[in-house]
């Protein structure tokens, strides 16, 4: 499964919009701010979601989450980990399932616990992106991708990959 870091890669803002050649894709509008996204990154990213090959990592609150339009209409992940690892969204909202198992083993909601308890429902390993934001974020084991200049053919590879397994 690849925990996918969305606010270190994927997405990025109208100035590096503007020097870009290849379409691109308005996917989320916050602040007065935009963010975008290339338009083949988008349609790879969307067929990893459909395939549950993908879950969206990142520091942002469910109020700032739902304002990525990307994973509210076109691409709606099974999990999502918010705020870095402390709620955790299946199916777009909070899942009741894990707040009941944080209070059983006694944990904090946190990014351990929070892969943890994938980990045992979902029979999970991790592969990581962009490994740089990666390191030190976790104690479980995983496999991580280096940063590429074309994230579309990265998620294509993995598309691929995931299918034929």
């Amino acid at each position: 499964m690849l925990l996918l870091d969305i606010d270190h890669s994927l997405v990025f803002d109208e100035q590096v919009m503007n020097t870009l050649s290849v379409p691109t894709l308005l996917v989320e509008r916050m602040d007065g701010h935009k963010r975008f996204m290339t338009m083949r990154t988008h349609l790879r990213l969307k067929r990893l979601v459909e395939h549950n090959q993908v879950i969206p990592f990142t520091k942002r609150t469910l109020e700032t989450f739902r304002q990525l339009e990307l994973f509210q209409i076109d691409a709606k992940p099974k999990w999502a980990i918010l705020e870095s690892g402390s709620v955790l969204l299946k199916d777009g909202k909070p899942d009741k399932r894990y707040e009941n198992w944080l209070r059983q083993h006694h944990k904090t909601a946190d990014l351990e616990a929070t892969l943890s308890y994938l980990e045992e429902i979902e029979q999970l390993e991790w592969t990581v992106y962009p490994a740089e934001v990666w390191s030190g974020r976790t104690k479980r084991p995983y496999q991580m991708i280096e940063r590429v200049a074309d994230e579309a053919e990265l998620l294509d590879q993995l598309l691929k990959q995931n299918v034929s397994n």
